[in-house]
């Protein structure tokens, strides 16, 4: 076989193997998994730190706040941040909750779920947040520039406080194992 057949049948077992290549890389290797790849999956809050606008601390969520949020592959999320203890209700039927007992825990945490986008450029989170246990949330869209670094990650809220730029939640996540 002369060498332009040679690299003909080479070249013609390369394309038709091109998924293969194309998927795995180069000797076999897997190729680098975008950021949405990187982002999917169960992350737990490793510390939230809410600063107002003069630079003072505030608990929003006390000490040891808790928090997981998830995204998954499908472009989709929950995310949930509680106080670590939040007073139990006397009455065993949540319903029936007093109105202190209600204040202590609807300020004792936010919850929302959605869509999310990733803009990979300028590593922005877009968050389309369908539900949240904040209503004036509903129904909006809520960016996020973040950091991504192996299994933590890093984004800031300055949306986080009582009035909407009154405080900054610097939030670190660890992926969940």
């Amino acid at each position: 076989m002369n060498r332009i057949n040679r690299f003909a049948s080479a070249a013609v077992v390369l394309l038709s193997l091109g998924g293969f290549v194309g998927a795995r890389g180069a000797l076999g290797q897997e190729s680098p998994k975008t950021l949405k790849d990187q982002l999917a999956g169960t992350w737990r809050l490793a510390s939230i730190n809410n600063l107002r606008v003069d630079g003072t601390k505030y608990e929003l969520f006390g000490p040891h706040a808790k928090g997981i949020v998830i995204f998954d592959s499908t472009g989709h999320y929950s995310f949930q941040i509680m106080r670590a203890v939040r007073p139990a209700f006397v009455s065993e039927n949540r319903m029936e909750g007093s109105s202190e007992e209600n204040r202590a825990a609807v300020q004792g945490m936010i919850s929302h779920f959605g869509t999310y986008e990733m803009n990979e450029r300028d590593h922005l989170i877009v968050f389309r947040i369908e539900g949240s246990s904040y209503p004036n949330w509903d129904k909006t869209e809520q960016k996020r520039a973040f950091t991504l670094l192996g299994d933590q990650l890093a984004w800031s809220d300055p949306s986080a406080g009582p009035r909407s730029g009154d405080l900054q939640s610097d939030l670190i996540w660890r992926r969940a194992r």
